[in-house]
């Protein structure tokens, strides 16, 4: 399948780097035919957590995933009714957004949409900062009201995350598999590394330091990555596009080579995220790989 969209905003719109949105109606066309009656359909890195949201108010049951607290925090504001264990209290503005998901995801996306992808912990949450999070609080508020829940929402490393499906006995239809792909020069993409862990730091959250992937690991953390996910799966989805690195043919070879081959190659020739100036090209190519996982169907 080759095809052509123009991006479309999502229901569910936060500021997220490299979210996939633009994509859903491309992935909804390759996802629903591997889907079974009843079946489940997870991610890995869930990110902007847009598309998940979308299978799910599809009626798919879903697991949420994203080792990104800011991922989370949006992933249960909307697709649960959790309230977050208690935080240490610093006496400072941050305190007033630690009590719900929805305040911890629109603080995040307030924070981003003011001060991009390099904000400081505000001293004072001045009106102009309050205002977007109340935006974003407002928007958030309305996508939980329809009542959309994931199956399960998970907050871990994602060799961690699939050792845990497996421990829990858990299979899914379809694994979708999209990472922190680097820029095609192979440096890590340091916005990344705002939203999972300068996040984390804003709420004195105690993880450890999260590995942004650049070219010296892409390929060996992708190929160990495929090769957990189809243990758990009836297909792995893998997504990337001709902006990263690797390229599709270094990456097509590195598979092979592991002997991980894939049925199909689905591609979309899409335009960049309606001008939000994610340094993108004009237009680029979103590559979906669809591998047999070890799954019996």
């Amino acid at each position: 399948m080759d095809i052509i969209l123009k991006g479309k905003r999502p229901i569910l719109d936060l500021p997220y780097f490299g979210r996939q949105s633009r994509f859903f109606e491309f992935f909804d066309k390759c996802v629903t035919p591997l889907m079974s009656e009843n079946g489940i359909y997870a991610e890995t890195n869930s990110g902007s957590n847009s598309n998940i949201f979308m299978f799910a108010k599809k009626g798919y049951k879903v697991i949420a995933n994203d080792i990104s607290l800011y991922s989370n925090s949006i992933a249960k504001a909307v697709m649960s009714d959790e309230i977050p264990k208690s935080d240490l209290l610093r006496n400072n503005a941050i305190d007033n957004y630690k009590s719900s998901y929805i305040d911890r995801a629109a603080l995040f996306a307030g924070l981003i949409e003011l001060y991009g992808y390099n904000p400081m912990i505000p001293k004072n949450i001045e009106n102009e900062l309050r205002e977007k999070i109340d935006k974003y609080k407002n928007h958030l508020k309305k996508i939980s009201n329809q009542g959309v829940r994931a199956y399960k929402i998970y907050n871990d490393d994602l060799f961690e995350y699939l050792k845990k499906l497996r421990k829990e006995n858990i299979n899914v239809d379809v694994m979708f598999m999209d990472f922190a792909w680097p820029w095609r020069d192979g440096t890590k993409t340091d916005e990344y590394d705002t939203t999972a862990n300068v996040f984390s730091k804003i709420l004195d959250s105690k993880v450890n330091e999260i590995q942004i992937w650049d070219k010296n690991n892409v390929i060996d953390n992708v190929i160990k990555a495929v090769n957990e996910a189809k243990k758990v799966s009836k297909y792995v989805l893998l997504s990337n596009q001709s902006s990263n690195y690797p390229t599709p043919e270094i990456l097509e070879v590195a598979l092979l080579k592991s002997g991980i081959h894939y049925e199909e190659r689905h591609t979309m020739l899409t335009d960049a995220e309606y001008e939000d100036n994610l340094g993108k090209e004009n237009f680029f190519r979103e590559y979906l790989y669809v591998i047999k996982g070890n799954v019996s169907e």
